[in-house]
């Protein structure tokens, strides 16, 4: 039987991504005694390397070979917090993972969300690719916490830095956009960096911030307004325009062919229907809840990018000086049809 855990024992399962750099920030709080990542085993070189990065760090370690809830209750034994930082593909894992959490004593459970609410969709009258995200939510307040497990839903818009912006419509190294509609809506953005600092303060506050849902935002504006910084101008040169009918008929399309760029098609109408905004319905944000956070605007995000991705081609010219021919090149029209066109590479 699993012994009663304190406070300063947590566990985060995943260690790509959001995991990763959880793990490391919550290491560098020196606040907790027991920081535990949790992941599926595997035979991966570059991932065994980065276990053992955070092995030196300071991290236990837990791999577990199949998603089931012995797995997770022997992954989380001690412990008193889980952080999810699963893939979208891995969300329905979380079932297990809670089971699991509840057999090993664990008392709160964050699920894998850092991203936008999940409202429904009038122009997409079907089951959302969030529908595991929103079973995971309601089996967290209808079934585990009256079993003691309390939870905690974090809402943070879109992370521009991590995601890749061209998924968006945005693309950088051509200072151009595609927009789904007319690129009117509201949506909330949070850098990368104020995602992580935002989530090692909330698991410090326990008693505060157990079952509820944070809405953190670090800016709320229109993609047309980043399309402007894109493409440096407000005149709409260099941008083309999809039709929400076009766009719509293009989804189905990848959806029927199973092509995992459907999601973001999917994406972008949502965001162009108003549900990229984590409080659509005017529901209070918190940021006033995190005053020592000073979250970075997402025009200034965005021409952090541009300026890297501006380096990195420097670079590789510099490196591949023979690179300054003109070549054939594989291209995205920004709606997911990929073809082939002339692109001098400088």
């Amino acid at each position: 039987m699993s012994t009663e855990c304190a406070y300063d024992s947590i566990a985060v399962v995943g260690t790509g991504g959001y995991g990763w750099h959880f793990i490391s920030a919550l290491l560098a709080t020196r606040k907790f005694a027991r920081v535990r990542a949790v992941t599926r085993k595997t035979s991966d070189d570059a991932k065994h390397k980065r276990l053992q990065a955070l092995r030196q760090m300071g991290a236990e370690i837990f791999e577990y070979k199949s998603s089931r809830t012995e797995s997770f209750k022997q992954a989380f034994n001690g412990i008193h917090t889980v952080i999810s930082a699963v893939s979208i593909a891995a969300v329905p894992d979380q079932i297990s993972m809670i089971d699991g959490a509840i057999l090993a004593n664990v008392r709160w459970f964050i699920p894998s969300e850092y991203g936008v609410a999940h409202y429904p969709s009038v122009w997409m009258p079907f089951t959302s690719p969030m529908a595991p995200k929103m079973a995971v939510q309601k089996y967290l307040s209808e079934y585990a916490k009256s079993k003691g497990l309390s939870h905690t839903v974090i809402y943070t818009g879109l992370a521009l830095d991590y995601l890749d912006p061209q998924s968006l419509g945005l693309k950088l190294s051509k200072g151009s956009a595609t927009l789904v509609g007319r690129g009117g809506s509201p949506v909330s953005f949070t850098a990368f960096p104020d995602v992580v600092s935002l989530v090692v303060d909330i698991v410090q506050r326990p008693a505060e911030m157990q079952n509820r849902v944070i809405r953190f935002a670090g800016s709320t504006t229109k993609m047309r307004e980043l399309v402007k910084i894109v493409t440096n101008n407000d005149r709409g040169e260099n941008v083309k325009i999809v039709c929400i009918e076009e766009a719509k008929a293009k989804f189905c399309e990848l959806a029927r062919r199973q092509d995992m760029s459907a999601f973001q098609m999917y994406s972008r109408l949502l965001i162009e229907e108003g549900l990229g905004q984590i409080n659509r319905y005017r529901e209070p944000l918190d940021n006033g809840l995190f005053p020592e956070l000073h979250p970075e605007p997402i025009q200034k995000t965005l021409r952090r990018l541009i300026k890297a991705n501006e380096t990195t081609a420097k670079v590789k010219v510099k490196a591949n000086p023979a690179h300054r021919s003109t070549t054939v090149k594989s291209v995205t029209d920004g709606i997911g049809q990929t073809q082939r066109q002339l692109d001098d590479e400088n």
